[in-house]
């Protein structure tokens, strides 16, 4: 694998980076399921074919996804600092750690700022389809351009190297 220049890398140890991917498979199996919430996730149509009962059970899904989504986050942003900072051995350890952390705050702040008021508001314009889609295509994008930002995750004995 070519990583481009710009990954560094704190080095763990293998039961934590374990630990950080089975968070980062339960956080994809919640975005899964907010997206399979929607019958009409796929079609990118509006709720109007939904019955009313079905239209209420995504509108509370929703909220709930919404809450339990930023709480997930942020206990994974908590969990996965804990064990940076567990293993920082250099000085450079600590600036890609600060870089992180900072990082962290700021998507935790975007999901709660942008995302999670611009799903409730089309919601409570009674598009709840496109709320749903909002925030699923909004999570991923922002977790995508982090893990593209932030490979940092190796077991202790990696002996990857980042490129000259």
């Amino acid at each position: 694998m070519t990583l481009p220049t710009q990954y560094e890398f704190i080095r763990i140890p293998e039961e934590d980076r374990l630990r950080i991917e089975e968070e980062h498979t339960r956080l994809a199996t919640f975005l899964r399921d907010l997206r399979n919430t929607c019958s009409e996730f796929e079609s990118r149509q509006d709720c109007h074919d939904c019955g009313s009962e079905k239209t209420s059970s995504c509108q509370g899904r929703l909220a709930s996804f919404q809450f339990d989504l930023l709480d997930m986050v942020a206990q994974h942003y908590e969990n996965e600092e804990n064990i940076m900072r567990n293993n920082l051995a250099t000085p450079d350890d600590d600036r890609i750690f600060r870089s992180h952390q900072a990082e962290h705050a700021r998507i935790l702040d975007n999901i709660r700022k942008k995302l999670i008021r611009e799903s409730s508001a089309i919601n409570r314009q009674g598009n709840t389809a496109a709320a749903i889609r909002l925030l699923y295509e909004g999570m991923v994008t922002i977790f995508e351009a982090h893990e593209n930002e932030f490979y940092f995750v190796l077991p202790k004995s990696a002996n990857i190297q980042k490129d000259a």
